[in-house]
């Protein structure tokens, strides 16, 4: 089980990678996002090899509000890699969670740990596994109108919101809503959870593919933690 102060990201990072929209695509008009226009996205995801932004999280639950920022990383040195993803959490504390595709490693700095696991027990998380790269949209979720609860923060005129709704129980997802704005950047997305907790993640500086393809040394880099000598290490 992950600590109870580690942040949902897996979830939320894996989801948002999934629709992540190129700068040079257009986005469809609502009648048409459906689900021609979010196979598109997933296709434009299954092209990249890097993609870097900068985030905003906001928790909203049991009557609190909890906010963290920092920054994260998705490469992917050649087509055959499964990839590699990292968050860099800044604020409040420091935390990095690192996937490099065979151990999900979590480290809470606060805490002095080092939480490893095998990547392989994601792989029956439906999200995680369209990550990779091994599942289509359409075989797990239903796509719904905009939840009025959530665009409050959307351009009638010019940004597009979809919800998502998983078709079989999640145990960790109720539903998930997304926000790009006219240039087809994702800007906002929230994830729902089933005790009715809010995170909602704001996205800036956003890149894509900048990082050199099949390079080793960005693949060392990506995946050296630096740990004070000091550090637990538990192992799941």
């Amino acid at each position: 089980m992950l600590r109870k102060n580690t942040p949902p990201t897996l979830v939320l990072l894996s989801c948002f990678l999934f629709f992540a929209l190129s700068p040079q695509n257009r986005v469809a008009e609502a009648a048409e996002v459906p689900l021609e226009q979010l196979e598109k996205i997933q296709q434009f995801y299954r092209n990249l090899t890097s993609l870097s932004f900068d985030f905003k999280q906001i928790t909203n639950g049991n009557g609190r509000t909890r906010e963290g920022a920092g920054n994260s990383i998705f490469y992917r040195p050649s087509s055959t890699s499964p990839g590699i993803m990292r968050w860099d959490y800044n604020t409040p504390g420091r935390q990095i969670i690192l996937n490099d595709g065979k151990e999900l490693s979590i480290y809470t700095e606060k805490d002095k740990q080092l939480l490893i696991m095998s990547a392989k027990k994601l792989q029956s998380d439906i999200t995680y596994s369209f990550f990779v790269g091994k599942r289509d949209l359409k075989e797990d979720f239903n796509l719904l109108p905009a939840d009025p609860r959530f665009t409050g923060k959307t351009n009638a005129h010019s940004d597009i919101a979809v919800q998502l709704i998983p078709k079989q129980p999640h145990g960790q997802i109720k539903s998930l809503h997304f926000r790009f704005d006219k240039d087809a950047n994702i800007r906002q997305l929230i994830m729902e959870d089933h005790f009715e907790t809010t995170t909602e993640l704001i996205f800036s500086n956003i890149k894509f593919n900048t990082l050199p393809a099949d390079s080793q040394r960005t693949t060392v880099e990506l995946v050296r933690l630096s740990l004070p000598s000091d550090t637990e290490i538990i192992r799941q």
